[in-house]
Formats: structure tokens, C-alpha cells, sequence
């Protein structure tokens, strides 16, 4: 056998070597950081096969995970896990965990106190021509821009509008808020920015919540006597859907009553609300359209 040879089966079995490692460490990154599961909370595992396990990881070593699920503890190599995360239980129903509503900071219109997580972001589109995007900067901060899009006018005599957003108290029954939606346009650029500011509160738990949020409109170097209250809430009625409301009394002279009320379908990442509005001077129900994508 020669020397040639010799050193050309190490170095492939050097390099087989180093793969195996390579791969070995890329296959343990989700489960880099796992610890066992705390008091009161659920963990997901969802295996590289496409199943899930709902339950609590008892015991992390370098190579296996200890878990306690309904069929009992089970041993699990690091390297079966896809994705690990933990979820409330009141998400648990009859075995499924139900996804967390994408378009949880909001009801139709109307944000909620709740508040998007760093670096979650989601884009919306109502009616097809009100696109915007949110973004979660921090865990207590949040910042979205949008525009119309209305066909037959040019870029400079569109609506454009920010909404930044503040998240002030947090806690897994109670959410408070505040923010603004700032918008400007070339039909009433003497008086832009124009907008509301806000306040708001969430009040239960992510399948059945009530929001009472208060406002006031702003423009250019003044408050407007505009007065808003918003009342609504959410009740979640199966995996894929939840029943919203969304409804208010503005104030500005006179005092005006809004109602609304539809269906949000719901996946993973996907929203679509379903809604019809009505109020004081409306002789006909106005229908709502609107599609969320989280990421």
C-alpha cells in the first residue's frame, strides 16, 4: 500500500469526519438554547417527520431531551427536533395547539394593547387599496407605515400614514397601549400632519379579550374637537376562527355611533377579517375586506 494512498484515506476520512461534526451541530441549532419547560407553561416539539409533541422538556443533555407528554416521557435525540416553542395552555384544545391569531394587535381597524414582538412583522391590505406594513422593533415598541393605493392618481396625491405604537403594561390578562396614526396628503397639506392619538386597553386571555381604547383627532399646531371612544373585542370559536367587533362614538359637535361586526379566518401566519359596519347617518351597511401575513 503506498504512502500515497495512506494519506489520501486520511484525508477523507478527515473530511468525512468534519462533515459528520458540521452537520451534527447544524442539526442541534434549534434546540441550542432549550431548557426545561417553566411552571405553567406548554412546549411544542415539532419533529423533522412533520409530527408534534404537546408537553413539558424535563431534562436537556448534549444529545437528547426528556420529554413528558400525554403518552408519557419519552427520550429524544436533539437531532430529531425541527422547531421548539412554548405556548399558552389555554391554546391546548383536545389535544391541538391553535395558532396564535396573526393579527392579534388588532381588531378590524383598531389596534389592541397588545403588542408585537421584536422583530415579528405583518403586512396588511384592506379593501386592496390601503396596504401597510407593522414592525416590532422592540418588544414594547412598534412602527407601521402604509398608503393608498388608489388607481388614476399619481404617487404625490396619495395618503400616506405612520402608526407608531407603545406598549406601556404587559401581562397574560391585561395589555395597555398607546400610539398615534399621523397621515398627511396633498389634498389637506395646510393642515398636515393630521391624526388621532391614543390610549388602549386589553382586557382577557388570547381566545375570548374586550378592548376599550379612548382618542383624540391632532392637526397641524392644534388638537380638533374630535373625541373618539372605541369598545370591542374578540371571542375565539374554533381553531381557524374567532367572531370580532369593533365599534364607536366619536364626538365633534354631535355625537356619532359606529358598529361592526364579522368573522376573522385564521392559520399560522394568515388572517382574513370578513366584517360589516354601520352607524348614525349611514342608510346601508358598508362591508370590510381585509388580509394579514405575519412573518
Amino acid at each position: 500500500m503506498s504512502v500515497t494512498f495512506i494519506k489520501a484515506a486520511s484525508l477523507a476520512a478527515f473530511l468525512m469526519l468534519a462533515t459528520a461534526t458540521r452537520t451534527h451541530a447544524q442539526d442541534t441549532t434549534t434546540t441550542a438554547n432549550l431548557k426545561p419547560t417553566p411552571e405553567g407553561q406548554i412546549a411544542q416539539l415539532v419533529l423533522r417527520d412533520g409530527s408534534s409533541l404537546n408537553g413539558r422538556v424535563v431534562e436537556v443533555t448534549s444529545t437528547t431531551v426528556r420529554f413528558a407528554s400525554a403518552i408519557g416521557e419519552t427520550t429524544i435525540p436533539r437531532t430529531s427536533i425541527a422547531k421548539v416553542r412554548l405556548v399558552d395552555p389555554t391554546s391546548i384544545h383536545d389535544g391541538q395547539v391553535w395558532p396564535e391569531d396573526p393579527s392579534r394587535t388588532r381588531l378590524f381597524f383598531a389596534p389592541t394593547g397588545r403588542m408585537l414582538k421584536t422583530s415579528e412583522t405583518y403586512f396588511t391590505d384592506a379593501y386592496i387599496f390601503f396596504p401597510s406594513i407593522q414592525v416590532g422593533l422592540t418588544d414594547q415598541f412598534s412602527v407601521g407605515a402604509g398608503m393608498s393605493i388608489f388607481p388614476g392618481l399619481g404617487i404625490d396625491e396619495q395618503f400616506y400614514y405612520l402608526t407608531p405604537k407603545l406598549g406601556v403594561y404587559a401581562s397574560p390578562n391585561v395589555n395597555v397601549a398607546i400610539g398615534a396614526l399621523v397621515g398627511g396628503a396633498k389634498e389637506f397639506s395646510g393642515e398636515s400632519p393630521v391624526g388621532i392619538g391614543y390610549g388602549v386597553a386589553t382586557f382577557g386571555d388570547e381566545n375570548t379579550n374586550a378592548t376599550i381604547g379612548t382618542g383624540f383627532g391632532f392637526s397641524r399646531g392644534n388638537t380638533s374637537s374630535l373625541g373618539v371612544v372605541m369598545l370591542g373585542g374578540s371571542t375565539r370559536v374554533s381553531k381557524s376562527m374567532a367572531l370580532v367587533t369593533e365599534n364607536y362614538i366619536t364626538t365633534s359637535g354631535d355625537v356619532n355611533v359606529g358598529a361592526s361586526g364579522g368573522v376573522r379566518f385564521m392559520s399560522e401566519r394568515i388572517a382574513v377579517d370578513l366584517a360589516l359596519f354601520g352607524g348614525s347617518g349611514v342608510n346601508a351597511l358598508v362591508p370590510y375586506v381585509a388580509f394579514i401575513y405575519r412573518w
